[in-house]
């Protein structure tokens, strides 16, 4: 993680910039998508969570719910490599996003 050199990040009345990355409670999608290129769309997308005390189980599911929503169903075993620009956008977004809302209860 590279330090800011100026400023503050802020979320929620509290300063997120000194927060590691995994407390901050929110996803980027990089202008490049920093997908990990030797990771199915699946695997990509579970980054995130397999941080958290999630089961496998609810792992799948909620990487399923994701694929579903970006209309990525289908697409679990392939790699960043085989698909389009704008679909690697959608596994980014799917990745961001399912990290940020593991917290949630449904």
């Amino acid at each position: 993680m590279t330090p800011a050199t100026a400023g503050e990040i802020w979320l929620d009345g509290k300063r997120a910039d000194e927060l590691p990355p995994e407390k901050r409670g929110f996803g980027m999608v990089f202008q490049n998508y920093a997908l990990f290129p030797h990771m199915t769309v699946a695997d990509n997308v579970a980054f995130g969570l397999t941080l958290k005390s999630l089961s496998q189980d609810e792992i799948k599911r909620r990487v399923q719910d994701m694929l579903r929503l970006v209309q990525l169903l289908g697409f679990e075993d392939r790699y960043p490599g085989q698909l389009s620009g704008g679909q690697q956008q959608r596994v980014a977004i799917a990745r961001a996003w399912v990290a940020a809302t593991a917290d949630a209860v449904r």
